[in-house]
């Protein structure tokens, strides 16, 4: 019995299973708030990867290049997001973002070329050593931009045989 108490004693007093239970659940909070950040990334990655998809298919079934931005930018309009963690999904219209190529009746490939950026804000700064990932938009929040781009051949393009 004198052991026992002694052992209890001991315990009791050093506190050692306070402290590890503490040093655990700082690094269980610290391992949830980044996969959260995570989970965040990747469904706005997987968001605006079906829509500049959903957006290339619309483009490769138009018959001339403004029928195609027209019809990619309305496509774009359907996919909203959250807005608040998301931005909804735009169409990039620079040198090499969007191209329609259509060679008519001299051959060749013809394809369509959709890029569409989307930016996700993650609700806690990933930070390791002082630095911040991603990019600082209003001093606390850091966003990531995400771009994608899709190549579909013409649909609509009529092959001329001899």
């Amino acid at each position: 019995m004198a052991i026992a108490e002694r052992t209890m004693k001991k315990r009791k007093l050093s506190g050692i299973a306070a402290i590890e239970i503490a040093c655990g659940l700082v690094l269980i909070m610290v391992i949830s708030l980044l996969a959260v950040d995570i989970t965040i990334l990747l469904l706005g990655y997987d968001f605006n990867d079906r829509a500049c998809r959903d957006a290339c298919k619309a483009a490769s079934k138009q018959s001339s290049s403004v029928a195609a931005q027209t019809a990619a930018s309305s496509t774009l309009k359907s996919h909203k997001a959250d807005g608040n963690f998301v931005t909804d999904p735009i169409l990039l219209t620079g040198a090499g973002d969007f191209n329609y190529q259509s060679f008519g009746l001299t051959g060749g490939s013809s394809s369509v070329t959709v890029t569409t950026e989307c930016k996700v804000k993650t609700p806690v700064p990933l930070t390791f050593v002082g630095n911040v990932f991603g990019e600082r938009t209003n001093g606390k929040d850091a966003t990531w931009t995400f771009r994608k781009r899709y190549t579909l051949p013409i649909a609509t393009y009529n092959a001329q045989l001899p």
